[in-house]
């Protein structure tokens, strides 16, 4: 089937090749009348512009990089999501790249975002060793992509980020005022650690010392659900005391919770239990889960807003970083009379 040009557009709608790429590219202001004749063309020949050839006149894509440790998990899932509804709403489209935490992988797709010569990178998945960060990220930067930090932080580029220091303090508090002292912990290299510096933070606060064997912090992307549920079987069997277990996110929680169940324990009654991200089966698990919850959308907007400020602007600013609350929901798990709380 032969493909129409741009040429032939011009000469149905009897204007010049320039103003067809005027209309096209929306950068210079044509006559309404004329810009209608001209569409009509476009539609009538069903002319598709060379989208290469494009890109070497305006210098944009339209297209913006996303890279996300893994979409099993429905945060990760939810706030890709959030990321491409509101790059659509600006005129972007998206092209999401999931890691697995692998390094490989995160150099695979930092390398065809730049030959793909994206207008801007969202990065959500930094497993890089710290000299291969600093390596491709200069890269990136010399290339002149402007780039957001989702969830990282990482030196000399914009970030927005949890407060998950704040986040994990207050669901260990929140465990400590309900009388609990033999607190586990059960999270790993695959989850923030702030999450677990959280912990250790509440307990510095309430005077109060950790039991480092109540400490797991093992768990990876593979199957957070499994990890949490062989992580209590190996406490129990250890004879390890404890009266409740902070989880680093829901889906360890759920398979806590699964575990200490089948080993005849009632949750909350003998172990209460607290995971983080309020993913949707938190609410629908029985008990409910009491989670730290995230606010996805604003976080996802931010990041978004933060990219094109700077693609739009084209100027390198100094990084910025933007810091969400995380908020404490309390629900059945943990014992807590209240159905839901904030803390402040």
């Amino acid at each position: 089937m032969k493909k129409n040009t741009i040429k032939e557009v011009a000469k149905a709608a009897g204007v010049s090749i320039a103003t067809v790429s005027r209309v096209i590219n929306g950068k210079d202001r044509v006559k309404t009348s004329t810009r209608l004749r001209v569409e009509e063309a476009i539609s009538k020949l069903n002319y598709q512009p060379d989208l290469i050839a494009r890109t070497m006149i305006i210098k944009e894509t339209k297209t913006i990089g996303l890279v996300v440790p893994q979409l099993s998990n429905e945060y990760w899932a939810i706030l890709s999501e959030v990321i491409q509804e509101e790059l659509w709403l600006k005129g972007y489209t998206l092209i999401l790249c999931s890691t697995d935490r692998r390094i490989d992988h995160e150099i695979a797709f930092i390398e065809m975002f730049m030959e793909r010569k994206v207008d801007g990178i969202i990065f959500g998945s930094a497993s890089m060793v710290k000299d291969t960060t600093e390596k491709y990220f200069e890269q990136v930067r010399q290339s002149g992509i402007p780039i957001v930090a989702l969830d990282q932080r990482i030196s000399g580029m914009d970030m927005v980020i949890g407060d998950h220091l704040q986040g994990a303090a207050d669901a260990v508090e929140h465990l400590i005022s309900l009388g609990h002292q033999e607190i586990a912990y059960l999270g790993g290299p695959a989850i923030s650690i702030e999450r677990k510096l959280g912990f250790y933070n509440a307990f510095i606060k309430h005077g109060m010392q950790v039991n480092n064997e109540l400490v797991n912090d093992q768990a990876t992307s593979k199957n957070f659900t499994q990890f949490g549920y062989d992580a209590i079987k190996e406490l129990l069997l250890a004879k390890q005391s404890f009266t409740a277990v902070f989880c680093g996110n829901d889906l360890v929680a759920i398979g806590a919770i699964k575990s200490l169940e089948e080993s005849g324990m009632r949750v909350p009654d003998d172990v209460a239990v607290i995971g983080y991200d309020d993913i949707s089966m938190a609410r629908l698990y029985k008990p409910a889960l009491t989670t730290v919850s995230q606010p996805i959308r604003d976080i996802g907007k931010a990041a978004v807003d933060l990219l094109v400020e700077s693609i739009k602007t084209g100027k390198v600013l100094p990084p910025r970083k933007t810091l969400f609350h995380m908020q404490l929901v309390v629900r059945e798990s943990c014992g807590a009379n209240t159905m839901s709380t904030e803390k402040k």
